[in-house]
């Protein structure tokens, strides 16, 4: 029997060493014990390689302020498990997920699962999708946890998906070329569905809409960040603003009926302006396809505003003001780690101290390729888990990959909290503290400095 929390969680996290199994089977067991709860509610998918959790947070906020009841799903979580699953921006109750965990635990005892025990993200899935429809929801937005096309998440029947980008990562998984694993995130396109894409490979757009076309579905292209669409307007550590030429429909040239619509949002970067866009487009479908539905409310401009003004996305560039400030940001693939340096770039500061925690199977000389060169201090650091390279791997990596000419500019810290200490302690005033490489490093830097600031 679970009876507390930490039992849950305990629970939980002890079906982790299955590992991950690709397939629909144990989900749709799980579910149809609970009466399918996935075909109860209204869906939005969103798969791709970087930038889904960004656009899943802008659809969220954005549907909230037109008044609906919003499920989000998204993984990891970056200090408690509950951040997986939230409704209008509250992560689900403990209570909830002790609930859930002893139901789910219950229905895999009484179950036959040919496929296998449920590994702990087709749990975590039933749990959230069964939790959305006891809350009677009105949409759920639901992030992909790998791939697509057998992911545990694509048991749902979307009003609209959305395939962010496509860029190397999972390539034991997924496959080691770009269109094997586009092929992989296309799985989410299921017959009658709209198709919203921010992928910019021509050749990848090609394959998207040969399967939209196999599958009578309809392939919408999100707009480039180009000059004829889009113009900055400002940027700071708290935030950007931009203008968008509305709607958003993807031309490059004004029609006479479109004009320049402002938005600010907190997220910074280039490649957020990129993911607003896709988040703006997939708005734009999915209010078209309501406008045909009596359940269908409308989505305003103002609401549409206000939605993305307020989206918040933790550990993607968020930024700890202070004398140094710090920022964390969640890049785990050389893809990630290119758009964080291209901030970087537009960025005022005097010196960077770099800290750096990465996955051992990850592209670790990828994303140290994107980001060293920038940095005029690097701090290597392991976060607590068994996946995270030694600070000794990742040094081996800047040695095999002659990154580093001053071998004094680089640093060792045992612990995350140890690296942020340490990093405070070089800097100076104008520096800027960059944490980066996974987000279990950024979550575990995430609650040191949200306990230092509740002091």
């Amino acid at each position: 029997m679970i009876s507390s929390y930490d039992q849950a969680i305990q629970y939980l996290y002890n079906l982790q060493p299955i590992g991950i199994k690709f397939g629909l089977r144990n989900t749709l067991s799980l579910l149809s014990y609970f009466d399918n709860p996935h075909l109860k509610i209204r869906t939005i998918h969103v798969a791709g390689t970087n930038g889904k959790g960004s656009i899943c947070s802008m659809i969220s906020s954005v549907l909230q302020a037109a008044g609906y009841r919003v499920g989000l799903y998204t993984s990891p979580h970056l200090v408690d498990f509950t951040e997986r699953i939230m409704i209008n921006g509250l992560p689900i109750p403990q209570s909830e997920v002790i609930r859930l965990s002893g139901e789910i635990r219950q229905a895999i005892s009484d179950g036959d699962f040919q496929a296998g025990h449920p590994t702990f993200f087709e749990v975590v899935t039933v749990m959230a999708l069964v939790y959305f429809a006891e809350q009677q929801v009105d949409f759920a937005v639901m992030e992909t946890g790998m791939g697509g096309r057998l992911d545990a998440t694509n048991v749902i029947q979307p009003l609209v998906g959305i395939i962010t980008t496509i860029d190397f990562d999972h390539q034991e998984y997924l496959g080691h070329s770009l269109l094997e694993i586009a092929g992989e995130k296309a799985g989410i396109i299921k017959p009658g569905m709209a198709v919203v894409s921010g992928v910019q490979q021509s050749e990848i757009i090609q394959l998207l809409a040969k399967v939209c076309r196999q599958r009578n579905a309809e392939l919408i292209q999100a707009p480039s960040v180009s000059p004829s669409v889009v113009r900055k307007v400002s940027q700071s550590l708290g935030g950007q603003e931009f203008e968008v030429i509305w709607p958003v429909s993807g031309s490059d040239a004004l029609d006479g009926k479109s004009f320049w619509q402002r938005f600010f949002i907190s997220l910074i970067g280039r490649h957020q302006i990129h993911n607003a866009l896709i988040a703006l487009t997939a708005i734009q479908t999915l209010s078209r396809r309501l406008s045909g539905q009596q359940q269908g409310g409308e989505i305003s401009l103002s609401h549409i505003t206000q939605g993305l003004a307020c989206a918040r996305w933790p550990g993607r560039a968020q930024v700890y003001p202070g004398s140094p400030p710090i920022m964390l940001d969640g890049a785990h693939n050389p893809a990630g780690a290119r758009q964080l340096a291209l901030l970087l770039e537009e960025l005022e500061f005097s010196r960077l101290i770099l800290v750096l925690g990465i996955m051992k199977d990850k592209d670790i000389g990828g994303i140290c390729q994107e980001l060293v060169p920038l940095a005029d201090r690097v701090i290597v650091t392991r976060p607590r888990i068994d996946r995270a390279a030694s600070g000794q791997e990742i040094i081996n990596v800047l040695v095999s990959k002659a990154l580093v000419a001053d071998w004094k500019m680089v640093s060792v810290a045992a612990t995350v909290p140890e690296a942020i200490i340490m990093a405070r302690s070089m800097a100076e005033a104008g520096d800027l503290i960059c944490l980066t490489g996974s987000l279990y490093t950024v979550g575990e830097a995430k609650g040191f400095l949200d306990a230092l600031d509740a002091r």
